[in-house]
């Protein structure tokens, strides 16, 4: 299996955030949309769209502030998902949908900074993408989401870490197969039923260990769980958030990650999907 990212040197410049504009957004959105139940069936909403539009912009304007960068690049998710072709029900459960003010907010997001949404892909793959692409080297994924440490590279939560921290190649491929063997209840991939954090870390093995020998450890994880490879190739392809490998520019393709050749995926397939 080759190689799909190098990770530059954390001691080279870092002047470029990547930033994930999904959790900017929906949370300046829901901050600032409140429901009120007067009783007898009687729902009332109060939205504060030039707020939600205000904390967003001035978010983003902190973060990069905060991780020392001058320049800034938002990402958000675009109009379809691929992970929907793998698996029909990644998300379905997220039946609630987003707060009133979100898409609003994220207007004002477009008109502020640089942005970039590509169909077929969520933000998350775009950060991966794009922080394994030796074009942005001087970059550093600046989110929330545990999920984008699965990614080589420079990472910063400004919510809870006051430093930023090097995820290395090793380390992010490790915490993928975790992944997939425990699932993931909020985007609705189950990994093995019952395999939780010290469980997964345990049939999974210490940080260290190839690529290969690592998909040999899931693949009997879920033998043993009475689960085919098949199974488990399915949880690892919705767990793994994209790198540059995995998506061809020129061809608008997804790369399905495959334990000896990737499988091609069409932007009109995920479209219909």
């Amino acid at each position: 299996m080759a190689r799909c990212a190098t990770l530059r040197s954390p001691a080279s410049r870092v002047t470029l955030a990547l930033i994930d504009g999904d959790i900017v957004a929906f949370r300046a959105a829901a901050a600032h949309a409140k429901t009120f139940d007067f009783g007898d069936g009687v729902i009332g909403e109060q939205n504060d769209f030039a707020g939600a539009a205000a904390a967003a912009v001035d978010t983003i304007a902190s973060w990069a502030r905060i991780a020392r960068c001058k320049d800034v690049l938002v990402c958000f998710t675009g109009p379809h998902n691929f992970r929907k072709v793998i698996l029909p029900s990644y998300k379905a459960n997220r039946v609630k949908g987003k707060p009133p003010t979100y898409v609003h907010t994220v207007e004002a997001v477009h008109e502020r900074f640089t942005t970039r949404v590509v169909d077929g892909l969520e933000a998350d793959d775009l950060l991966g993408i794009l922080a394994t692409t030796d074009k942005y080297a001087d970059s550093i994924i600046l989110t929330a989401d545990k999920d984008l440490r699965t990614v080589p590279g420079r990472h910063f939560n400004p919510i809870k870490e006051t430093h930023p921290v090097v995820v290395s190649e090793a380390e992010g491929n490790h915490f993928w197969m975790l992944q997939s063997l425990m699932g993931d209840v909020t985007d609705g991939y189950t990994g093995i039923p019952g395999v939780g954090i010290k469980k997964a870390e345990k049939l999974l093995g210490p940080v260290g260990q190839t690529e290969a020998g690592l998909w040999r450890r899931v693949v009997e994880a879920y033998r043993a769980a009475k689960l085919t490879e098949r199974d488990a190739l399915t949880q690892a392809r919705v767990a793994r958030i994209l790198r540059r490998c995995d998506y061809d520019k020129s061809t608008k393709e997804i790369l399905l990650w495959h334990p000896s050749k990737a499988e091609p995926l069409t932007l009109a397939t995920v479209c219909a999907a």
